[in-house]
């Protein structure tokens, strides 16, 4: 009872250890071949360990089939899964070594299931053996072992190669310290091996001593892993990326309650309380948040855009997603808020800029009417709706003795006065425009009924008289002959109608002459 109770201490409670390390490196990342082949080399270790106790404590009468059946293969499954780490760890430098893997793991195994097939299974492992000797045979105990430190001695000079290889200095330092470990490893192998054929230690004992061995090791390994993340844990890596993301990402319950926020977002929402954040959100659209959650849950993932206005740190112009999460025990959203507001800043000064092309194309830069080709298009539009109208072209009186006398500059200015006198002088659908250098145009839309065309434009035009151009000390009287002609009565297309218009001007301004 006493070496019952010795051996679930030194070897089953321990080797629930193995299945420890094996559950959390496949919770780490399942999806990694490094991961699984280390979860599988230590279910490995403990399966072989846990055969070792039930052989020797529970099960004795079974011991031929359990070490035949059960702890070779398991540890032929260890061997090669240690090369086959070793391969692994060494990264891009021992890659060209996958190609032979299917060897090492065959080889042992034909070895295996070649002794079994050929040699009767009483003298493949002697029962009867009970002084401390191994009970296999000794060819097959010898293969056993030479399989097993010449698999370890491989594992050792891949993980050589590599480090001798590698120029990264974190890779070089968890190369160093697991070919350590894996040295003093089959070290250890051998040490115990030898103890064992000079009969200075029992089965027994040997096998607690391997044990020891291998699980210090095992939780040698297990450390380096932690201290070197050569497994990284991926919910790290995800939690690291969430925190380091450069877009904002909020995490909402299916209320649209923040939960969670990513640092980015908590830099662009500073200074706005969490249950007001999303009230600060202006969409287009205006749908509210409820109806926007809704939609989310029928189409699984939805984009819009919107701003944030936030007088802390400025206005934000963004692309947010919103993506429903299913695999939780409760409905959650995740918010994802792309910042856009350079490529929106970028986007208005375009469409700035190309107003302000279309307002140059349509209108005069001194004055501010609209030009020749402006008037033209106002024109073609009224012909193709049949719209009567007045068209009235005005020519100011003595323009260029201003020019000559004053200068340019004062000419400009008695232009741009005269323009402004003769807008206000227009009704809101009326058009004026600059068609010359002292020439314009006044479109004139409609005429109050009862009222005579000269009468009503004469009386338009008067306020032009009344008020005079004046700079500085420079006092000119405003003054400018017009002529009218009328849309359809005097013509039909926009040529005849301005020479109309254009022969009733020049007859008043001969006749001031």
């Amino acid at each position: 009872m006493n070496e019952l109770f010795l051996d679930f201490l030194t070897i089953l409670l321990p080797t629930f250890f193995f299945f420890y390390m094996a559950i959390t490196l496949i919770h780490r990342n399942m999806n990694s071949m490094m991961n699984r082949i280390a979860a599988i080399l230590m279910l490995a270790f403990q399966l072989y360990f846990l055969g070792e106790y039930i052989k020797t404590s529970l099960l004795p009468q079974y011991q031929m089939q359990i070490v035949l059946y059960g702890n070779s293969p398991m540890l032929l499954l260890v061997i090669c899964c240690l090369v086959h780490l070793s391969i692994l760890f060494g990264g891009p430098t021992t890659a060209y070594l996958k190609r032979y893997l299917p060897l090492f793991y065959a080889a042992p195994y034909v070895l295996w299931l070649f002794f079994l097939s050929t040699k009767d299974h009483r003298i493949l492992y002697n029962v009867n053996v009970t002084d401390g000797r191994s009970p296999l045979d000794p060819l097959f105990l010898l293969l056993t072992v030479l399989f097993v430190a010449g698999y370890i001695l491989i594992s050792v000079v891949i993980l050589s190669i590599s480090w001798f290889r590698t120029r990264e200095l974190k890779h070089k330092k968890s190369l160093r310290s697991i070919l350590l470990s894996l040295f003093l490893l089959f070290a250890w192998f051998v040490m115990v091996t030898s103890l064992l054929q000079l009969t200075l230690v029992t089965t027994r004992n040997a096998m607690i001593l391997f044990f020891v061995g291998y699980l210090f090791w095992a939780v040698t390994l297990r450390h380096f892993i932690g201290k070197y993340d050569i497994m990284p844990d991926y919910r790290k890596l995800f939690h690291h990326l969430f925190q380091s993301a450069p877009t904002g990402i909020l995490l909402l319950d299916e209320k649209g309650a923040i939960k969670e926020m990513n640092p980015r977002a908590k830099q662009w929402l500073s200074g706005i309380a969490d249950s007001d954040i999303m009230s600060h959100f202006q969409f287009e659209d205006r749908m509210n948040l409820s109806a926007r959650l809704a939609c989310v849950q029928r189409e699984n993932e939805v984009q819009w855009e919107a701003q944030i206005v936030n007088s802390h740190k400025g206005d934000l112009d963004l692309i947010i997603g919103l993506e429903l999460i299913e695999e939780t025990n409760e409905k959650l959203f995740v918010m994802h808020l792309t910042d856009v507001t350079s490529l929106k800043d970028t986007e208005r000064k375009l469409l700035k800029s190309e107003q302000n092309y279309k307002y140059l194309a349509h209108h005069d830069p001194l004055t501010n009417l609209y030009n020749r080709a402006a008037l033209q298009e106002q024109l073609l539009q009224k012909f193709m709706v049949h719209e009567s109208f007045a068209l009235v072209l005005i020519d100011l009186d003595r323009f260029k003795p201003i020019n000559d006398v004053y200068g340019h500059y004062v000419g400009d200015l008695y232009l741009k006065h005269f323009a402004q006198i003769l807008a206000s002088c227009a009704q809101p659908d009326d058009k004026i425009g600059r068609i010359g250098g002292d020439e314009f145009v006044w479109i004139i839309s409609s005429v109050p009924e009862n009222i005579e065309l000269d009468t009503f434009i004469n009386e338009s035009l008067s306020l032009l008289h009344k008020l005079p151009f004046q700079y500085e000390d420079i006092q000119i009287a405003i003054s400018f002959s017009s002529g009218v002609s009328l849309y359809p009565r005097d013509a039909m297309d926009i040529t005849t109608l301005m020479k109309k218009a254009d022969e009733a001007m020049y007859k008043l301004k001969h006749s001031k002459r």
